[in-house]
């Protein structure tokens, strides 16, 4: 009997019908993968925070409602105001341990977080913010913090000054170049980032005192950099050793006796001396020592090794 169907035809259905399941496997797979590259990403998971007694609350021209936590010093309601900058991926709480040492040097505080990170989360509209590295170059993102945050203390005292640490140092820069700010402190600035963060803005310093260690990779270049361009009044001081940021002030008084004499001046600060408790809600909170206490500072202060010196 003669077969209906020759090798070829037997071998090539085997194929058709091994490709069609294939193709039956690999449809289900495709569409899980791009279900899955849809998925909206979850927002993340709330960080249990301790309550902040000093908390506020700064729009910004964009829409986004930043977090700040304001001392005010207590009897005096003129005094100048620094605006304290975090570093990148870092928040506004990490200021507390040195809080107390603005106040003795009569100098009220606004500590923000800058958008994406700590209580700055949100948009209107209910926008999830992340701490994303494109904000690093975003002439409209973290500049827009600093200016909105500035134009709230500049409501609140007729004096206002910067302190940054890393990123939030190059921020201060720009806070001083385009006039949102008298002075600043410049902790750990990194210059080759400046120019891309500023943008179109204006980023030459002015009034700024620069400070960095000279091992701290890249920062003492960074360091001598800004204090070349810069506009007077200024000054540039190097310490020995690594301390980077906050640790730096923390870690070396002469650092931050530097910082605080350099802001107090320049702002005129109101003296220790004549400090009293405020009413209610103008009452300085210290999460070091109580409510409208005027006290040595509690912030430990390691014997540190004089600053190198720098050639002009």
């Amino acid at each position: 009997m003669t077969s209906l169907f020759s090798p070829f035809s037997v071998r090539a259905a085997a194929v058709t019908a091994a490709a069609v399941v294939l193709l039956a496997a690999a449809v289900p797979a495709a569409a899980a993968a791009a279900a899955k590259k849809k998925a909206p990403h979850p927002d993340p998971t709330a960080v249990p925070r301790p309550a902040d007694p000093n908390r506020v609350t700064i729009q910004t021209s964009d829409g986004i409602a930043l977090t700040g936590t304001w001392r005010p010093i207590p009897g005096a309601p003129n005094a100048p105001a620094v605006l304290l900058i975090h570093d990148f991926s870092r928040e506004r709480r990490e200021w507390d341990v040195l809080a107390h040492d603005f106040l003795v040097h009569g100098l009220a505080t606004l500590a923000i977080d800058l958008r994406g990170h700590g209580d700055s989360t949100r948009k209107d509209g209910g926008e999830a913010l992340r701490p994303s590295p494109r904000y690093l170059k975003d002439s409209k993102g973290f500049p827009r913090d600093v200016k909105a945050a500035l134009d709230w203390l500049r409501e609140r005292s007729p004096r206002v000054g910067a302190i940054g640490l890393s990123t939030g140092a190059n921020l201060a820069v720009l806070a001083t170049a385009n006039g949102w700010a008298d002075t600043a402190v410049a902790v750990s600035a990194n210059e080759a980032n400046l120019r891309e963060l500023a943008g179109t803005l204006p980023h030459r310093p002015r009034k700024t005192l620069v400070l960095a260690s000279v091992q701290d990779p890249g920062r003492e270049a960074s360091a001598r950099e800004l204090d070349a361009e810069g506009e007077g009044p200024k000054k540039l001081i190097l310490f020995p050793g690594t301390a980077h940021n906050l640790y730096l002030l923390a870690e070396n008084l002469e650092a931050r006796r530097e910082a605080l004499d350099w802001l107090s001046t320049r702002l005129g600060a109101v003296s220790p001396s004549t400090l009293s408790p405020g009413p209610g809600g103008d009452v300085f909170v210290s999460p070091l020592v109580g409510p409208g206490t005027v006290s040595p500072s509690p912030t430990p202060t390691p014997t540190a090794p004089p600053p190198v010196p720098v050639p002009r």
